[in-house]
């Protein structure tokens, strides 16, 4: 018999620390204050402003450290500058694989490598972890002629343990000598997605205007890749992969989208944004459309943001527009939309974001995000509502050891929840294994558990583009509260390969793994198919309805120790429950009296129960419905 073991541990201040990450909102912001940068403003021949956009420097590494860029070799340096190295079969070590290699333009060719989980390989736990600061140096560089431009490259990028970024870009105008500009790779870097601790978020496009960094001398200019795991105080594993450089010119007009979202929820001062793929009729709130940009561009520009939702009838139900005055070159902004509140209607919608400005843009292709989420009766998710392509794309079995894994969901209003919905993959998932699913508070401490479930065949489990759900139920509802968030989570015992499905990129900070042997917490942003089901009939088919009464599938069947058994009345019913055996004796008589309308469910102890099959009934006034059970002890 399986014991079930709940994991009610908060979350870790250091090592896998979530909450020092999960901090108030400050209020929205219009721009950054600091002085805006006086530039030069670049013309043609004629006296017209330039274009912009010509690549002035390009390394894609092909010959590593010496360089593939007409100028000249990169060098290495600080206490772990070796570190550093050409690579072309991504990370290694205990807590990464080469499927985290960088997803870069030119990977063929190979890229640079900070792998820290290669060099401190086998220090997990230990006191021998090495803390480790490097840098990869480029060639001095003459950019005299381009004065107002910014560099961009291709990374991937993921570390532990420390709450603090320790990655950054360095810029020197005296040749390498002080390094008086630093760019903070996880807080300024254009991207989607922000980056926490133990996060792997894949390949994204950095880019940093230079155009004040380098003013002070623009012909002496020497950027770097600063690895200082001491300025965090605890960098020491995971990877820094970076491929792609470019310096480009400047546009005169440039606008950049940073993030475009469709729910910028800011209400409740955790997270700024809580995208959820599926909304239940219950969590609907009101939609701020928001989008993020910089001013790319050397001139500023009147920005006008277009939020446009446009339903599965292909009918527009919002188009809204908002703008504001984009501050001078180089500084951040944003502009949000309010007033779309889905209506309590299952239904699919598009969103598209279009940021525009009274000149034409230099480089429209950053100016656009399109994403799209669904309104549904009791379903919240985060994923996709499908396993990702690549069939290895899921999370481990964790070596068979137990593990807690789930997405955080907020509660907009109070609401009752009766499952949770889980899909494990295919080809990774033991077939005899036993799971069960928890809801956790706000803390990430035990709420509640679901009964547990055992895979008995391989067609219960998911294989790519696939969603085969399975349906964890809780012996009664479980009232969730408004304003909080709680987190659902599958729950492997240990002792069998067990691996949850992986359905696209979730908004960081809000799925969650803990690895029980090491004791940790960490985030993911691949999200993990785990559901909240908010259905009263759940488990009851539409064909176990008889005259307002249903009966459900017992659950888990075969039962082992318990057995779960849904029904629901359309009216209040005097209900008495039954069960025989195959030769039709009466073994067990459960009279629960006067029952109110609503889903309800039967707990039935099945230890005194021997081995074989068994037909339950549920008689409710005048009706009798009859299902059958398996007991395997």
């Amino acid at each position: 018999m399986m014991k079930r073991v709940y994991f009610t541990i908060g979350l870790l201040a250091v090592t896998g620390g979530l909450s020092a990450q999960r901090s108030a909102l400050a209020p929205r912001m219009h721009h950054f204050q600091k002085a805006a940068p006086v530039l030069k403003e670049h013309r043609n021949s004629q006296g017209a402003p330039k274009s912009g956009g010509d690549v002035v420097f390009y390394e894609d590494f092909a010959n590593g450290e010496s360089g593939n860029n007409g100028v000249g070799a990169w060098t290495t340096s600080g206490a772990n500058g070796s570190v550093w190295a050409y690579d072309t079969d991504g990370p290694n070590g205990d807590f990464s694989s080469t499927n985290e290699r960088i997803q870069s333009t030119t990977v063929s060719n190979g890229f640079m490598i900070f792998d820290s989980n290669l060099f401190n390989n086998g220090c997990v736990n230990t006191n021998s972890c090495v803390v480790l600061d490097g840098y990869l140096v480029s060639p001095v560089l003459d950019l005299s002629a381009t004065p107002n431009c910014f560099l961009s490259f291709e990374e991937r990028l993921r570390w532990c343990c420390s709450n603090d970024p320790g990655h950054f870009v360095d810029i020197s105008t005296d040749g390498g000598n002080t390094w008086p500009t630093r760019f903070v790779i996880a807080t300024n870097a254009v991207t989607n997605n922000s980056i926490t601790v133990n996060e792997d978020i894949g390949t994204h496009t950095r880019r940093f205007d230079i155009s004040e960094a380098i003013s002070a001398d623009p012909s002496n200019v020497v950027f770097r890749f600063s690895h200082e795991g001491s300025t965090s105080g605890n960098i020491t594993h995971y990877h820094w992969q970076v491929d792609d450089v470019q310096i480009v010119e400047s546009h005169y007009n440039d606008l950049s989208m940073q993030t475009g979202d469709y729910d910028a929820y800011q209400d409740f001062g955790l997270t700024d944004n809580v995208e959820y793929n599926i909304y239940p009729y219950s969590q609907l709130r009101e939609l701020n459309m928001r989008s993020r940009f910089l001013n790319f561009g050397s001139a500023p520009a009147n920005a006008t943001l277009t939020a446009t939702v446009v339903n599965s009838t292909n009918v527009t139900v919002f188009d809204q527009t908002g703008s504001t005055t984009v501050p001078a070159h180089s500084m951040l902004d944003s502009i949000t939309i309010d007033g779309f509140v889905p209506p309590a209607v299952t239904d699919e919608y598009d969103v598209t974001l279009t940021l525009t400005s009274d000149s034409a843009d230099g480089d429209p292709s950053d100016n656009m995000a399109m994403k799209s989420f669904q309104v549904d009766p009791s379903i919240y998710a985060m994923d996709d509502g499908k396993r990702d392509q690549d069939a290895n794309d899921n999370w481990s079995d964790n070596d068979g050891e137990p593990y807690l894994l789930g997405n955080i969901f907020w509660m907009e209003n109070s609401a009752q929840v009766y499952a949770i919905q889980v899909c494990l993959a295919s080809g990774h998932t033991d077939i005899g294994t036993i799971v069960d699913a928890q809801l956790l508070d706000e803390n990430q401490d035990y709420v509640e558990a679901t009964s547990e479930f055992e895979v008995t065949s391989a067609s219960q489990l998911t294989g790519a583009n696939q969603a085969k759900w399975i349906t964890l139920l809780f012996d009664n509802p479980v009232t969730l509260d408004a304003g909080v968030e709680y987190t659902a989570v599958l729950e492997n015992f240990g002792g069998s390969d067990v691996a949850v499905a992986i359905s696209g990129e979730s908004v960081p900070g809000q799925s969650l793994l803990y690895d029980a042997p090491n004791d940790m917490w960490f985030y993911t942003t691949s999200t993990p198919m785990v559901r909240l089901n908010f259905d009263p009939t759940i488990g009851i088919a539409e064909s176990d309805f008889h005259n307002g009464v249903g009966l459900g599938q017992s659950f888990p069947n075969p039962a082992h120790d318990n057995a779960m058994i849904p029904y629901s009345l359309s009216t209040p019913a005097n209900v008495t429950f039954e069960v025989h055996d195959l030769s039709g004796k009466l073994v067990l008589t459960l009279d629960k009296g006067q029952q109110g309308a609503g889903t309800h469910n039967i707990q039935l102890d099945t230890d005194a129960l021997t081995n074989g099959l068994y037909f339950y009934t549920l008689t409710a006034n005048d009706v009798r419905l009859t299902k059958r059970l398996s007991v395997v002890h």
